[in-house]
């Protein structure tokens, strides 16, 4: 079995609205962009640092991604498997394609981020936690095998 660490990173904190209504145009706030880059510098001196890290394609996702992207010198990538309109199953078949690596962080939305630490952790039939924004969990996981066999193995959220 080849474990990856995965870090499952719901975006910061963002605007109730976007100025054209919709949801996937919603920049973070002047908060948010601070949460962001504490996440990069967090990424940045952890040693275990995600050597892939993938974002939802929506503008909260990619704003908070890109503090991330640029502490760790990492190119860009989205997979629209993790937009906010998907569902876990998304989620669960973006993990699988994690297989041959050895550290991820995924960019995501809630109830999404939640629902898949749980189910990663505790299984199919887990009761959804909260998970806050520019909250980080990592887990230890077998992307083949993953459901209820995770183990948690960090968290962090930027005070400010």
């Amino acid at each position: 079995m080849r474990v990856l660490r995965l870090s499952i990173v719901r975006h910061a904190k963002a605007e109730a609205d976007s100025p054209t209504g919709d949801d996937a145009g919603r920049p973070l706030r002047p908060r948010g962009h601070r949460q962001a880059e504490s996440l990069g510098a967090y990424f940045a001196a952890d040693s275990h640092a995600p050597e892939i890290v993938l974002s939802s394609p929506y503008l909260r996702a990619r704003e908070t991604a890109e503090h991330i992207w640029s502490a760790l010198d990492l190119l860009p990538q989205f997979d629209d498997r993790l937009a906010a309109h998907r569902d876990l199953g998304d989620y669960l078949d973006v993990i699988a394609d994690l297989a041959g690596a050895r550290s991820a962080a995924i960019i995501g939305h809630n109830p999404l981020c939640a629902g898949l630490v749980a189910v990663l952790t505790e299984g199919p039939t887990a009761l959804t936690p909260r998970h806050e924004t520019a909250r980080v969990i990592t887990l230890e996981i077998d992307p083949l095998d993953p459901i209820g066999r995770a183990v948690a193995v960090a968290s962090f959220r930027p005070e400010h």
